[in-house]
């Protein structure tokens, strides 16, 4: 893990050590990690703030944790497209493709554990984090303040992550209708705006996560989003932004907690204390 982790820094990718599973699938970095949290969680104290890009600082991670998964931090100029194959990633890419009249060119693609993809590409235009491309499942956009696994991690399910010899590389320039795709506001269901991503992809770190995944979710609440929407935009907000994520059940009980409440009538102030 150590030489690879070397060579991206060479390559000129900032990396940080992640959690990695054991050969059972459980958590081995010993702070209990679950669900799909398991092998990609930053081990450091600030998480991607903590991305390397000397040697030196590498093999000081990799001392202290020789086992490691690898997690590329996002650098400028670049963007990760995320097919999720569990969420349908595959069939919405088709149907985005034939929709908005586009082509993917070759690049660097990497096939995760769980049978997905990571597309890299550069931009020449700054791109975030993103869930739900376009409005389709399985779809997300990793980009300024997002990390990806990198192979030769090691999925929860025993798999690792791997180049794929038909797209290794070089990473080459996105399609002009793929970036204004990543540009464009996210609508989640009911056509309201993203709630959870705003501008700003600072951590949330314990002792903060709770508050903060509470209020986006009395957000999503006042704007009309039902229980399950929330529920789901929440798991996306925890994995990318908690540090480390929560349980996936306390993720549950706020989504449920704040369902309770009534939407927002039109018009009325936003609702801004606690709840």
């Amino acid at each position: 893990m150590l030489e690879h982790a070397l060579k991206y820094v060479a390559d000129g990718f900032p990396v940080l050590p992640l959690c990695w599973p054991d050969l059972k699938g459980n958590c081995a970095c010993g702070r209990g990690h679950t669900g799909r949290a398991i092998g990609k969680v930053p081990l450091t104290p600030n998480g991607l703030k903590d991305a390397a890009l000397s040697a030196s600082k590498v093999r000081e991670y990799w001392k202290r944790w020789p086992q490691a998964n690898i997690g590329i931090a996002i650098p400028p100029g670049y963007f990760v497209l995320d097919v999720d194959v569990e969420h349908n990633g595959f069939d919405s890419l088709a149907i985005l493709q034939v929709k908005e009249d586009f082509d993917l060119p070759s690049t660097w693609l990497v096939t995760t554990g769980s049978g997905g993809n990571h597309l890299w590409y550069k931009t020449t235009q700054p791109i975030r984090n993103t869930a739900r491309l376009a409005g389709y499942d399985g779809l997300d956009i990793r980009g300024i303040g997002g990390y990806c696994v990198a192979p030769p991690s090691l999925h929860a399910n025993g798999l690792r992550y791997e180049t794929s010899p038909v797209w290794p590389g070089p990473i080459v320039q996105a399609p002009d209708k793929l970036i204004k795709l990543c540009l464009k506001p996210v609508l989640h269901q009911q056509g309201v705006k993203d709630t959870i991503g705003h501008d700003d992809h600072t951590p949330y770190l314990e002792g903060q996560r709770n508050d903060a995944l509470t209020r986006d979710a009395g957000a999503m609440r006042r704007r009309g989003l039902s229980g399950e929407a929330i529920y789901a935009a929440l798991q996306v907000t925890n994995e990318e932004r908690c540090q480390p994520p929560l349980p996936d059940e306390d993720i549950k009980t706020i989504a449920r907690s704040i369902s309770r409440y009534n939407p927002e009538p039109e018009g009325k102030p936003q609702f801004r204390g606690g709840i």
